[in-house]
């Protein structure tokens, strides 16, 4: 196992954390996707998809614990910071929310690692 000093109540912290981040990404995008401004919300529309993803693969990579999950762990926590970055300007609830998830995950991930 590569995550060896990681107690089993901290991976498994880390893990929900990033399955409540997708969560909260996907249903951000789609509100977006009701915005009037669409055009001008495209960076945040593809981070949410690409941070969504990569929270998805790191949290069953984390449950394989294969060669990846320290590299993918990492890159998981700075996607979800950029996200957190760049949809904190919006109001909507929805997109509030996933900024708080985003930081959530980034330093649940970071706990570990």
């Amino acid at each position: 196992m590569l995550l060896l000093n990681t107690d089993a109540i901290s991976l498994q912290g880390c893990i929900e954390a990033c399955i409540k981040c997708a969560q909260a990404c996907n249903k951000c995008f789609k509100s977006c996707l009701e915005n009037d401004n669409i055009n001008e919300m495209k960076l945040a529309l593809s981070t949410l998809v690409d941070c969504a993803e990569i929270c998805y693969v790191t949290a069953v990579n984390m449950s394989q614990d294969n060669s990846f999950s320290e590299d993918l762990i990492k890159a998981c926590a700075d996607l979800c910071d950029t996200c957190a970055t760049i949809c904190e300007v919006y109001e909507d609830l929805s997109c509030q929310a996933s900024v708080e998830a985003c930081r959530k995950c980034a330093a649940e991930c970071r706990k570990i690692t």
